[in-house]
């Protein structure tokens, strides 16, 4: 049982690099074939003030939820539900630990994950088409913190603690970071995780640095879209933005718990040898 586990283990390192270097080729907003043309020349028109604008319209997101909007977040979705299909999952899987009781574990998080994404496009759209689209800021932090924090509850993590809240914010910083800095903000990652884990975490960090990241990394992957997002009909284009950034953060961020809980199994196996 035990080798299953370090197989999966190999497995999920190896899937770890696939992924970084398809997200270190991606672009948030590169699907959009109508904005290929264009997007220089409306870059160059997007005023200053606009991006300060989104920047601190993230942060006093993130600030307004942390401080007392996490309950609020918490009545969109079963959390006790999700906690004690946990339960059953893990129990599971410490009962026998292989790839199938992981995978069991992991379609329960996908299955929430897709409802969400089709929240992010009916949110985006939907402004986009009467040109809204500085207003939907909180609106898709909402679905966003949302999804992670079904993820975190799925794989047994809370997300109450600023530690865990530094990790989350440190997650989207790092899926969103541009081609050629993504490894670096990672090893941060991969740093803060071992710290929390090992009960050893640096007072050095501050949650509202980390915010500030997390809301200039959001802030630069949905800058174009948002502004197109204010004008009638183009906004659609604008809206569509919000799913595709959804989905690279979550895809990160999954990657991230699974590879936590999976590692804390496998030296759990070692320990009781």
């Amino acid at each position: 049982m035990a080798r299953s586990l370090e197989k999966e283990w190999e497995r999920l390192q190896k899937k770890e690099e696939k992924v970084f270097i398809k997200m270190e080729n991606e672009v948030a907003n590169q699907n959009f074939s109508e904005l290929v043309g264009i997007k220089q020349a409306i870059s160059e028109k997007i005023p200053d003030k606009l991006v300060i604008l989104i920047n601190e319209g993230f942060q006093k997101a993130f600030r307004l939820v942390f401080s007392k909007g996490i309950g609020i977040i918490e009545k969109t979705y079963r959390k006790d539900e999700i906690a004690l299909e946990f339960e059953v999952n893990d129990f599971r899987m410490n009962q026998r630990p292989n790839s199938k009781s992981l995978t069991q574990l992991e379609k329960q998080v996908k299955r929430r994950q897709r409802i969400n994404t089709c929240a992010t496009v009916t949110e985006g759209i939907g402004l986009g088409a009467v040109g809204v689209g500085l207003p939907d800021i909180p609106l898709f932090l909402g679905i966003l913190l949302k999804g992670i924090y079904e993820t975190s509850i799925g794989y047994g993590y809370h997300y109450n603690e600023e530690k865990e809240q530094i990790l989350i914010l440190k997650m989207i910083t790092a899926a969103l970071s541009e081609k050629g800095k993504m490894r670096t903000v990672d090893k941060d990652v991969e740093i803060w995780l071992s710290q929390i884990d090992s009960g050893n975490v640096s007072d050095m960090i501050s949650l509202d640095e980390e915010i500030k990241k997390a809301s200039n990394a959001l802030s630069q992957a949905l800058l174009l879209p948002k502004f197109l997002q204010g004008f009638f009909l183009v906004g659609i284009v604008g809206g569509i933005a919000n799913p595709i950034v959804y989905q690279k953060v979550m895809k990160y961020v999954t990657l991230k718990y699974k590879k936590r809980y999976l590692n804390q199994k496998r030296l759990s196996i070692k320990k009781q040898r």
